[in-house]
């Protein structure tokens, strides 16, 4: 994991991101965390300290939450920081709210990981059911742009290199702001351990039709081999 948020890879891993915010959040830190592969970033590279308060949807699976919770954490504590973690397609279902911030001048750091891919479904179809992808394409959306069109202020992260000094200068921006993360949508949340069913499953789906099978079968091993050296 440690080797993981320090690759310079481009695009970016979206692990390197997320360990960047994680030791960038202040003791009293509220993280709300969306749901998707975004989940697995924020579990295992942002770690929870004592002080903070981390929220996130549970078995619930509900995209879009991360948004609102961080909207109710900064008016319920509204002196202490608030981070929402989400990912491109949970934050487009009700990434409107953000002019809810900038109305209120609710202080809220939205950090998006974008990969313009609903991830986990990408993955369960290929892992769960050995099919390829489908209608998992998000239409690409410019959410630094977007934040200043609601009146906040937007940042963009695409080199690995710049990702801790763009971090540091949102965090310290006075009110509302989104970092978009452009980062590697091929980089798959592997599991802990993989059984030889989502083994199976996985290799179906490449040759079933994955229309990224190369870029997909690539990544996968070139991180095992990294694991392995």
């Amino acid at each position: 994991m440690d080797e993981q948020v320090t690759r310079p890879d481009k695009p970016m891993k979206p692990q390197v991101l997320a360990h960047e915010l994680g030791v960038r959040l202040r003791g009293d830190a509220i993280v709300a965390c969306d749901s998707g592969t975004i989940t697995t970033w924020w579990a295992r590279h942002i770690p929870a300290r004592h002080g903070q308060m981390h929220a996130v949807s549970g078995n619930l699976a509900s995209m879009a939450c991360g948004l609102p919770y961080a909207i109710a954490a900064q008016i319920a504590y509204p002196e202490r920081q608030v981070v929402a973690f989400v990912g491109d397609g949970g934050f487009s279902m009700l990434m409107a709210e953000f002019a809810t911030c900038v109305k209120y001048q609710l202080p809220i750091k939205v950090v998006v990981v974008k990969n313009n891919t609903l991830g986990q479904i990408k993955w369960e179809q290929m892992v769960f059911l050995g099919n390829p992808e489908y209608g998992c394409d998000l239409q690409p959306i410019d959410f630094a742009l977007f934040a200043r069109a609601c009146g906040g202020r937007g940042f963009s992260i695409e080199d690995p290199a710049d990702a801790g000094r763009v971090l540091d200068e949102a965090l310290a921006t006075p009110g509302p702001v989104i970092v978009e993360g452009v980062v590697d949508p091929f980089e798959p949340p592997m599991p802990a351990k993989i059984t030889a069913e989502q083994a199976l499953h996985f290799a179906e789906s490449l040759v079933r039709g994955e229309p990224n099978r190369t870029k997909i079968a690539l990544t996968v091993l070139a991180s095992k081999v990294r694991e392995l050296v």
